[in-house]
């Protein structure tokens, strides 16, 4: 009998993975090999000459800068609509963040807002492929090359994603990206950084290479926790595990699901030892080589549900009062990696949904041109203003199919009745 309770998200994390984790903690196998295929696999896929293996996307993005040479008073212009790491990393390497605004709905760097952002001082631009959706790279590349401007983009949520038939990540001088248990692909945690600048991956290489090995133990800790999320999120499991809990935290006001997967908003007054004591290790790679071989295929799924909901949602626009779609540069071929809505009444139409079974979530990122951390750089990005407080994240994930995604439009379209524009 089909419930009709959709999970906001569902990790790409497979018992596969979970048994090739287990195998490559008990043969212990050479960590600095076993990353170095992970790497040249990752940089094949991507179509990059260089694939350096993080910690995380803050730090690949901290070396990147520090191996341009971007440092003390440089400029770097990035999209309002982020997350907040990004800038407080900039911060703490002594630059400026520049804040450009984003488009209403594509969500993504406008190049209009990147060109009028440009001083003297500006060094570099981080157009960020955000929600899995690529920028308009034709745009930005010609306007960086003008002004003699690097390009580091941020893939964090668009690995596997192309722009014009050419993946995200092999347009610019560099990228970063990010493999938390939340993206399209997972190696539990982790990130990458890809180039094809010879002495740019030389500096983060050598980076890397000093720095310590992480902990096994937090390895064996992220794959339970991949391995219970993946249950969890199980059509059979979540309706009677997961929803309730979900309802109830939403009755009190609370997302349950939301905070352990978040984490505070700080500046970092340097950059944090943690950071070069937390290199990955053999076990990271393994299941990211896992991932990518599975890659096309979890973002085909994800494309799948996307299209069907730009497809139909469209064709309903009337029985969705009050609700804006997203949309795409031109050229753009995005995975999906959130499926991202405006509502002015985003609250109230959330709670419709999640009384209808249909889990959503804000998400996490953030107006930065206008936040707390960041005063002394506030720059008017009214675009992100208002997606920051309208933007709903509605469930696109692979375990989703057909009947999940009537279920849904036809849930939305009572709940946006229900609510009201």
């Amino acid at each position: 009998m089909y419930s009709g309770r959709i999970p906001r998200f569902s990790p790409s994390f497979s018992p596969r993975e979970a048994l090739v984790t287990a195998r490559t903690l008990v043969s212990k196998p050479d960590d600095a090999t076993e990353v170095a295929r992970f790497e040249r696999t990752f940089a094949d896929f991507i179509g990059a000459k260089h694939a350096i293996m993080t910690p995380s996307a803050r730090y690949a993005f901290y070396l990147l800068l520090q191996a341009m040479g971007i440092g003390a008073d440089d400029e770097v212009v990035i999209p309002g609509l982020t997350y907040f790491a990004i800038p407080s990393i900039a911060v703490t390497a002594g630059v400026r963040p520049v804040f450009a605004d984003t488009g209403l709905t594509s969500h993504v760097l406008d190049p209009a807002a990147f060109e009028a952002a440009i001083t003297p001082r500006t060094k570099a631009v981080v157009p960020t492929h955000l929600y899995g959706t690529p920028c308009d790279m034709d745009a930005i590349l010609a306007i960086a090359r003008k002004h003699g401007i690097r390009v580091i983009e941020d893939c964090a949520q668009s690995t596997g994603a192309r722009y014009k038939g050419q993946r995200v990540g092999n347009l610019g001088d560099a990228a970063y990206y990010t493999f938390g248990l939340t993206k399209n692909i997972t190696t539990l945690s982790g990130a990458m950084i890809t180039t094809n600048d010879d002495a740019v991956a030389a500096f983060c290489r050598e980076a890397m290479d000093t720095s310590a090995y992480g902990d096994l133990q937090k390895a064996v800790k992220e794959a339970a926790t991949g391995l219970a999320m993946m249950v969890a999120t199980h059509p059979y499991v979540y309706p009677w595990t997961l929803h309730p809990v979900i309802r109830a935290g939403n009755a009190l006001g609370k997302d349950p699901i939301h905070a352990p997967f978040g984490e505070p908003e700080v500046l970092y007054p340097e950059i944090p030892s943690s950071f070069r004591k937390n290199r990955p290790r053999a076990v990271q790679a393994a299941v990211g080589m896992e991932q990518v071989a599975r890659m096309e295929a979890l973002n085909g799924a994800r494309q799948r549900n996307g299209k069907w909901l730009d497809t139909h949602l469209a064709a309903r626009q009337a029985d969705l009062p009050g609700l804006s779609l997203p949309t795409y540069p031109d050229g753009a071929e995005p995975i999906y990696m959130s499926f991202v809505v405006h509502h002015p009444r985003r609250d109230a139409l959330m709670s419709a949904l999640r009384k209808r079974g249909v889990d959503t979530t804000t998400g996490y990122m953030n107006d930065c041109s206008d936040h707390e951390l960041f005063p002394q750089f506030r720059r008017p990005c009214p675009n992100a203003a208002t997606t920051k407080g309208e933007q709903i994240h509605l469930p696109v994930h692979p375990r989703m199919d057909e009947r999940d995604l009537k279920h849904m439009a036809d849930m939305l379209g009572e709940a946006c009745r229900e609510v009201g524009a």
